[in-house]
């Protein structure tokens, strides 16, 4: 009986094993099955360079930052007018006076930083002060430019900002300033937290950046960063701006390759691709039919591409701050030559399709149709044009063909940032091109972070380059002359027409005056082609249709990300 007893209880030992395995394997899928329904997963091609609203210069980072800061308002575009608005945020009322020189806020009581802290009018005007520092160096100082100023021409937060309690904020300006310039550049000045910052010199905000602690008062809070690889973002419990994420956990994986992300959600890896361009418009036919849960949603007229032509030599001004022509792009006339030697549409066919871009000839946005100047020659793809432009100016075949004037070859390099298929395709398109009439062009790719290091610098004498411009307000903190203190301008460029004119732009106009000048605007940027402009293009965000409530648009990719959820 023992003998027979062992085969039996050996079988009910393994059906016990399986049933415990089978349960443990039923558990650890419910358990994944409940994180996937608290966790949106974003693949993005790059890491952000900052989490601090002081130092970011990157678009996506300015989107995280506007999830984790307490910015005064919330813009909203009006498709149909082709116009931006401003709704309430952390400011729940505000008025201009009627001479335009002084505007009063009035901040919400409710709002505090995840430390329990109380957001205040002190946290602002001590964060002005710190966007002024030039050793925080912030892309965004010169917004506080339209505060009354000291003698030395920098602003004077003392006089101009006033805080007569903690749920007022008066801002006073050394001219009249148009309602949504304010709305728009003091909303880009979001604050950070004085309690925290306070414990930390100014002039080593920027070296330090890597020790201060994000401290959110936004629907999310950091609960890990870690560097190249992925940024954890949490729901934050006490926010009232405007109110916690309904996602408890929504992660960005960092993944350079757009083959790897784009299989990754295919998978399900991932649930959304977004930024670098998003999907290529190629893909699209494929990634329907094989992966009908994607959902397409593009970015229209937000995002545009150029060849920014160094106007100046970057190593005399790193040197001495000197300014010296460019050998090769300080001349209009090359780089209008240059512009009609590149064969943007051939661009667009071969990557986007024609419905997915725009060929444009400045950095305005096709999406303000009103104010466009659509009179401006197109620099139609003209070879021959470009030839004769560059013999007018001294350039002739040497005797390798390759362009050359005073013994100096028409040679240099350009830079495109690693991750991007469209800007890369286009960077091939641009060097065959040039080749085609006696220009040597090499490709050179840098990660992203570097790639945006060395613009800052000007060691890039051509770069292939991209911006978000998608406010009027941005279009004129985009150009100065004054370009030390513009680092949108990466082409170094100076024109005192256009700083006249964006001077007079930021102010209250009448709407024949504001349309000349918008003309003007573009016309000298045409004439003048700081960059080749390429085109604006329609980035194609892919989200797994499990993620609901997404409101992507001109504004931002993350514009309400507060709100989405899973099914």
């Amino acid at each position: 009986m023992c003998g027979m007893r062992r085969p039996i209880i050996r079988k009910i030992l393994t059906v016990a094993g399986i049933l415990l395995l089978l349960a443990e394997i039923s558990a650890c899928q419910q358990k994944n099955d409940k994180i996937r329904k608290e966790q949106i997963v974003i693949g993005v091609s790059a890491d952000f360079d900052y989490l601090n609203p002081l130092l970011i210069q990157l678009s996506m980072s300015r989107e995280v930052c506007s999830l984790l800061y307490p910015s005064l308002v919330k813009p909203s575009y009006d498709e149909k007018k082709g116009a931006i608005t401003f709704r309430p945020n952390t400011a729940k009322s505000w008025e201009f006076s009627g001479d335009g020189k002084k505007a009063t806020f009035n901040l919400r009581s409710d709002a505090v930083w995840e430390d329990g802290k109380k957001v205040t009018s002190h946290d602002f005007k001590y964060s002005y002060a710190l966007y002024k520092n030039p050793k925080i160096a912030s892309s965004r100082q010169h917004y506080l430019n339209d505060l009354l100023l000291l003698p030395d021409g920098t602003a004077d937060i003392e006089r101009a900002v006033e805080t007569p309690d903690d749920s007022t904020l008066v801002l006073h300006f050394s001219k009249a300033m148009a309602e949504e310039i304010v709305l728009d550049h003091f909303n880009d000045l979001m604050p950070v937290a004085e309690h925290l910052f306070k414990a930390y010199s100014p002039d080593d905000i920027r070296s330090k950046a890597a020790e201060i602690p994000v401290v959110s008062a936004g629907p999310f809070k950091v609960k890990e960063w870690a560097r190249q690889s992925k940024l954890e973002l949490v729901t934050n419990p006490t926010s009232h701006l405007p109110r916690p994420a309904t996602i408890k956990n929504m992660v960005f994986l960092v993944v350079p390759e757009y083959t790897t992300r784009l299989a990754m959600l295919k998978s399900g890896q991932i649930d959304a691709m977004i930024s670098a361009g998003g999907i290529n418009p190629k893909d699209i036919r494929e990634l329907v039919k094989s992966s009908p849960s994607i959902v397409i949603k593009p970015v229209k007229n937000r995002y545009f591409d150029s060849i920014v032509w160094l106007n100046i030599d970057g190593e005399s001004w790193r040197n001495s701050h000197k300014v010296v022509p460019n050998a090769l792009f300080g001349d209009k006339v090359v780089r209008q030559a240059l512009t009609l030697a590149i064969d943007r549409q051939s661009i667009i066919d071969g990557f986007m399709g024609p419905e997915h871009a725009t060929i444009v000839n400045t950095s305005l946005s096709p999406a303000y149709r009103e104010i466009a100047d659509t009179s401006l020659d197109p620099y139609g793809y003209n070879p021959q044009k470009a030839t004769a432009l560059l013999r007018s100016a001294g350039w002739a075949p040497g005797p390798d063909g390759i362009l050359q004037k005073n013994g100096k070859k028409f040679s240099f390099e350009l830079a495109a940032p690693v991750g991007n298929p469209r800007r890369n395709y286009a960077a091939t398109i641009v060097q065959q091109n040039l080749r085609e009439i006696g220009i040597e062009c090499h490709l050179k790719f840098d990660e992203s972070l570097i790639f945006n290091k060395n613009q800052n610098e000007f060691r890039y004498d051509a770069a292939l380059s991209g911006m978000a411009a998608e406010t009027l307000p941005f279009q004129l903190i985009i150009w100065g002359s004054d370009f030390a203190h513009r680092p949108f301008n990466s082409s170094a460029f100076q024109n005192r027409e256009l700083d006249t004119i964006i001077g007079e732009l930021s102010r209250p106009l009448p709407s024949v005056r504001s349309l000349a000048l918008w003309k003007s605007y573009q016309k000298i940027l045409h004439d003048e082609q700081p960059r080749s402009f390429l085109y604006y293009y329609d980035e194609l965000e892919g989200i797994n249709n499990r993620v609901k409530n997404t409101n992507i648009n001109l504004i931002a990719t993350l514009y309400n990300a507060w709100e989405w959820s899973v099914q």
